[in-house]
């Protein structure tokens, strides 16, 4: 039986002109920053997908 992931929606944080992505953590409920959509490992050892705003959203 395959583990599900969760999916978690990410908020775009510019920072010296890279977008990195912030995402509210599922485990530890903390704010993990990422460069990167897709499946994930947070800081705490939680695995997610991360789902990248759309560029109308941003």
């Amino acid at each position: 039986m395959k583990t599900v992931i969760p999916e978690v929606a990410a908020r775009p944080l510019v920072t010296a002109g890279r977008l990195q992505l912030l995402v509210d953590c599922p485990h530890c409920h903390a704010v993990h920053r990422h460069l990167e959509a897709g499946e994930r490992r947070g800081p705490c050892g939680s695995r997610y997908a991360i789902v990248a705003p759309r560029e109308d959203e941003q």
